[in-house]
């Protein structure tokens, strides 16, 4: 049995979370709150049975990433799975850096959901499909660290990048060709060992290098 608790404010899908828990033979529901100052309150008591934490970003007061930092310093945890409205793949890669093992848009169907919570109960990862499923690879994968740390013009770059820049933008804040950005951005993957802006910006960042 998979106890979980809800942490959402908005009433219509606060239900449905709940619907779906009740359906579910394998699933319990522990608690519910509409926001992190609720669960701040006593939060070992409030937590102390949850094995999976439902968490909405978007809550009245704090936002749910701020809870993270408190959940992670019990022992044991809950695991998290942040439910949202957003489709931020830099807001994904800040709650995976926090220590997140899931990541779902609040669009995500029934079964979405239950394969979810079902592969992060059993220690596993996932991200919403519509987001790059790259950034979930690489920050999952144990690697060594860097051999060959970027260059400082392809640090700029990627800092860029991560701010949701395409090329043509970058070459002119820069003051460069297309094709020198193009070539940095070529060299950013290879040295990073990955294949496109998303998986970049999230071995960065797991890494310290932005």
């Amino acid at each position: 049995m998979i106890k979980i608790t809800i942490v959402e404010d908005n009433a219509n899908y606060l239900k449905f979370l709940e619907n779906f828990i009740e359906l579910e033979d394998h699933l319990e529901l522990s608690n519910c709150f509409i926001s992190c100052e609720d669960v701040l309150e006593n939060l070992e008591e409030n937590l102390s049975h949850s094995d999976l934490l439902l968490l909405d970003l978007n809550l009245p007061g704090k936002e749910g990433l701020s809870l993270i930092p408190f959940i992670k310093r019990l022992s044991p945890s809950p695991k998290i799975i942040v439910l949202t409205n957003q489709d931020d793949y830099l807001k994904t890669l800040e709650a995976i850096k926090l220590g997140v093992s899931g990541y779902l848009l609040k669009e995500a169907s029934v079964t979405e959901l239950k394969q979810a919570i079902i592969e992060v109960s059993e220690g596993g990862c996932v991200i919403d499909s519509k987001l790059s499923k790259l950034v979930l690879e690489v920050l999952t994968q144990q690697k060594a660290e860097l051999e060959t740390p970027l260059s400082q013009r392809e640090q700029q770059v990627l800092e860029l990048l991560a701010l949701g820049y395409v090329k043509k933008e970058i070459a002119k804040d820069l003051d460069l060709s297309y094709r020198a950005i193009a070539l940095y951005t070529e060299n950013i993957y290879k040295k990073l060992q990955v294949s496109n802006v998303a998986a970049a910006v999230a071995t960065a960042i797991r890494k310290g290098l932005i």
